[in-house]
């Protein structure tokens, strides 16, 4: 992938992104210096290359000082507060956000704008680079490094120097743009992170950068995404350069509007913020063979209810939206006296359907347990239903069921799991030959927003890769379709005011709205909506 002069290269393995040809060291500092870097009047403008620096650091404060202080709170909630260093730390606003949350915090910067800036404040921010600032070894209880990893030459040498002056059970938290995501992905040479090569040299997945710190005797704990919170205007401005035309010009017309002015939390999941533990010496720490694999994912406010707790509250909403429920339902193919598998059964919404429409045998799966208990209360004397209380793609239960089953069914399932490649395999391989999945899963990654955090989604999805992912799965692609558009402006809008949870109220009102809207979106057939059904065989002679 080519930006301007510079060629990215990806990791087949971790899927990071590195330029090939790294500038030399002096050339890539200059590009800081001075208060221009943090008030770039052009930011965003595509005339002058797109990005460099920030259009008005300075004035975002507010936003950041909050995201670093969830940041904090993660860092606090694994092992409490102390003595905190920030490296790359600009104006100081992590050190103030720390300051006031009770820690001992330095920061050190090669800005002497902002590091000029930061002391006005009172604040010990340090004119130096970390490995000129002679700190002794284990000097701190926690480092951060804030947008700092992928402007960096040697990523390697700034991360074993961190762990070096890290107290062992110390705390390292990384933010950085997530390379990995399926949004950074689908975008290409658009994606705003490559656009800002030279600055941008190293751009990591969470497994590519669990993979550099392991190596330095650091152990990767868990990882979320990070989103922006600014105005309308500003958020348009700033994605501008990699939208399309068409889509700039819509965005103009956003700034322009009296809403422009309020602000919006939007998180596309492309940036992430990886925490690691000091375990050991940099010489104890091997990474293992093979693909490297992330940590486990977090909400990314500690307070927040965990997916699992909001995905059981928002089942019993969605049982009660009969038409939402049958109309879904609709898009199964079922078989006559058909064997079925259900992955994610949840609390039994579309079992009883399946069951009082002639499945002839039914397995669910479904390992969150409360669920799971309700589908044992509610199944356990009909003999047609086995109850697997397991996961995807690691299902033991399923291994005896192999080339057994008419149809698979998953829906709103693949999204929350990490490795879909093999689960999609899994479910692949319980069909007899002939036999069917059928798939629905969330569209277009540009609607990722609040409520897909909180139910813990990985992805949304595009008809080429869901597409991909069952081809790769050795299955025939019959159908790939759109579904649901009337969904699309509710989710948007939710996704936008920084929503949890569906409102059961807006529920009610959108599934009153369905009578008439179903047989519209059947005579229009839009290719847009806010979920993409799939149909897919095994081939019958495999």
């Amino acid at each position: 992938m080519r930006v301007r002069e510079f060629a990215f290269r990806r990791c087949s393995g971790c899927r990071s992104l590195f330029v090939a040809d790294t500038p030399p060291p002096a050339q890539v500092q200059s590009l800081y210096e001075g208060e221009e870097y943090y008030a770039n009047p052009a930011f965003g403008s595509p005339e002058t290359g797109g990005y460099h620096g920030y259009r008005d650091y300075v004035a975002d404060r507010t936003h950041i000082e909050h995201k670093f202080g969830e940041v904090l709170e993660h860092v606090e909630h694994q092992a409490g507060r102390g003595k905190l260093l920030d490296v790359g730390a600009g104006p100081g606003f992590m050190v103030a956000a720390a300051t006031s949350a009770g820690w001992e915090a330095t920061g050190v910067d090669l800005n002497p704008w902002a590091v000029e800036r930061a002391r006005a404040e009172g604040l010990d921010v340090r004119h130096t680079a970390l490995a000129d600032a002679g700190f002794a070894d284990e000097a701190f209880d926690c480092v951060t490094m804030m947008d700092l990893l992928e402007h960096v030459p040697d990523p390697g040498a700034l991360a074993a120097e961190a762990a070096r002056i890290l107290r062992r059970g110390g705390t390292l938290a990384v933010l950085t743009p997530d390379a990995g995501s399926v949004v950074s992905r689908a975008l290409g040479a658009r994606w705003p992170e490559v656009q800002r090569a030279p600055e941008h040299l190293t751009l990591f997945s969470a497994a590519g950068l669990t993979s550099l710190l392991v190596r330095h005797g650091l152990a990767a704990t868990g990882w979320h995404s990070v989103g922006k919170t600014s105005s309308l205007a500003t958020l348009a401005a700033d994605v501008a350069p990699a939208a399309p035309a068409p889509v700039r010009s819509v965005l103009a017309l956003l700034s322009s509007l009296s809403l422009a002015d309020r602000s919006l939390e939007v998180d596309p999941h492309t940036k992430l913020c990886l925490y690691a533990t000091k375990v050991s010496s940099p010489t104890g720490a091997i990474p293992a063979a093979g693909r490297p694999r992330p940590p486990p994912r977090l909400s990314r406010r500690v307070s927040e209810a965990p997916p699992e707790q909001t995905v059981a509250e928002d089942l019993a909403k969605l049982a009660q939206a009969r038409r939402l429920g049958d109309w879904m339902y609709a898009q199964v193919r079922l078989p006559p006296r058909a064997g079925v598998v259900e992955v994610g059964a949840g609390i039994g919404t579309f079992s009883e359907r399946l069951l009082a429409d002639g499945a002839q045998r039914l397995i669910l799966v479904e390992p969150e347990p409360s669920s799971a208990d309700r589908l044992e209360r509610l199944f356990s004397e009909d003999p047609r239903v086995t109850l697997l209380r397991e996961e995807l793609p690691d299902a033991g239960g399923l291994g005896p069921e192999a080339g057994r089953h008419d149809l698979v069914l998953c829906q709103n399932v693949l999204e929350h799991i990490e490795d879909e490649a093999l689960a999609v395999r899994a479910m692949a391989r319980t069909l007899k030959p002939g036999g069917r999945l059928t798939l629905l899963v969330p569209a277009h990654p540009w609607l990722f927003g609040s409520l897909d955090r909180a139910y813990g989604h990985h992805r949304r999805y595009t008809p080429e890769h869901l597409r991909g992912v069952l081809a790769g799965a050795g299955l025939e692609v019959e159908d790939v379709y759109s579904f649901n558009l009337l969904g699309v402006p509710g989710w948007w809008v939710s996704s936008l005011r920084g929503a949890r949870s569906i409102g059961a109220g807006s529920l009610a009102a959108y599934d009153r709205l369905l009578a008439a809207w179903r047989p519209l979106e059947r005579a229009l057939g839009p290719k847009v909506g806010l979920s993409l059904v799939a149909h897919a065989r095994r081939p019958p002679q495999s």
